[in-house]
């Protein structure tokens, strides 16, 4: 008697068990969650770091991990959200902590996407304003937009609070437009998040793609009132990105004028990437104009896809200050 009674309360154990494994498995299928990202891993050089006070040659890291949520209605309105984990080396060449950043949400219907919280600006979510282009080597230590004195923009935070903002996006064929705005936090709380100034932000671009070229232009504005040192910024960007031959090719030019920062003349740059043969391409970029006080920057390297989603990288260049720049490393995505 005794037996079956143990042999049943083992039974109910095991029922128990494979239930709740199969509750918790059916919520986790039906928050449609997936999770992306890439590590990467190298040697940075910067001629003259730190003015000098800080070792030139330093080891690179960076872990970073992309959780997106989403479901969607039975008219086909689609919800979703996004956090990052991230963990960066220090710049003194020791491991930082990861960091959990703040949520982006995000509604799409049609051709018409909301995104809400911690957002990208236009500029730095490059989507109708090809702000980055073709960046060389692991990190990007130099890009065609180097000597762009423009901003401040607003960047999507990836370990902290960042921005609480609006980013509308809507398209139409080959046609694009965006919009962002983050308010003045100091207005509301009297402090703002330690990844941002207190400043009010809004940026506006469009882009339209024909003949297999994208055409974007971009505008931005950036106040702020109460501040120690109150200013006010305009600036706007213009890139135009396609094909000549096998090759790859970004032009951007922008200009600001303002308080904050300003071009003494219109930066300008060229990126490009180049394969050469079937898993090798040859990156460059070239920066110039801009701030009186920021040198030509450019740069040269490659990407080398050892399959897997594994790639090896390199560069050297010359950053806004004359500085040599090199880097050599490895990336993996997943």
């Amino acid at each position: 008697m005794n037996n079956e009674i143990a042999t049943e309360d083992k039974f109910m154990k095991k029922l128990l068990i494979a239930t709740t494994a199969l509750v918790g498995t059916a919520g986790v299928v039906a928050a449609d969650t997936t999770f992306s990202g890439y590590g990467r891993f190298g040697i940075l050089y910067e001629e003259d770091r730190g003015g000098g006070t800080q070792e030139e040659t330093r080891l690179e890291s960076r872990y970073r991990l992309n959780i997106d949520s989403s479901t969607e209605t039975d008219g086909g309105i689609r919800f979703a959200v996004r956090v990052r984990i991230q963990g960066d080396d220090g710049s003194n060449g020791e491991q930082g902590t990861a960091g959990l950043n703040g949520a982006r949400f995000q509604v799409n219907a049609g051709g018409l996407r909301v995104r809400v919280g911690n957002i990208s600006g236009v500029h730095d979510a490059a989507e109708v304003v090809n702000f980055f282009g073709f960046e060389p080597g692991l990190i990007g230590q130099v890009g065609h937009y180097s000597t762009f004195g423009g901003g401040p923009i607003d960047f999507y935070e990836v370990r902290s609070n960042g921005v609480t903002g609006v980013n509308v996006k809507y398209e139409m064929g080959d046609f694009a437009v965006m919009a962002s705005y983050s308010p003045d936090y100091s207005e509301n709380l009297g402090t703002g998040p330690s990844s941002t100034d207190d400043y009010e932000a809004f940026e506006i671009g469009a882009s339209y793609t024909v003949s297999g070229w994208t055409f974007g232009v971009g505008y931005g504005t950036a106040q702020d009132d109460d501040g120690a040192a109150p200013y006010d910024t305009d600036f706007w960007t213009a890139t135009a990105t396609g094909t000549v031959g096998i090759a790859d090719i970004a032009f951007f030019v922008g200009d600001s004028d303002g308080d904050f920062t300003a071009n003494d003349d219109v930066a300008y740059g060229i990126s490009g990437s180049v394969p050469v043969g079937a898993a090798t391409n040859i990156v460059a970029s070239v920066a110039g104009g801009g701030a009186d006080a920021l040198d030509e920057a450019y740069g040269i390297g490659f990407t080398h896809s050892l399959g897997g989603g594994v790639s090896l990288s390199g560069m050297v260049g010359s950053n806004t200050s004359s500085n040599t720049v090199a880097d050599l490393g490895v990336r993996f995505n997943f």
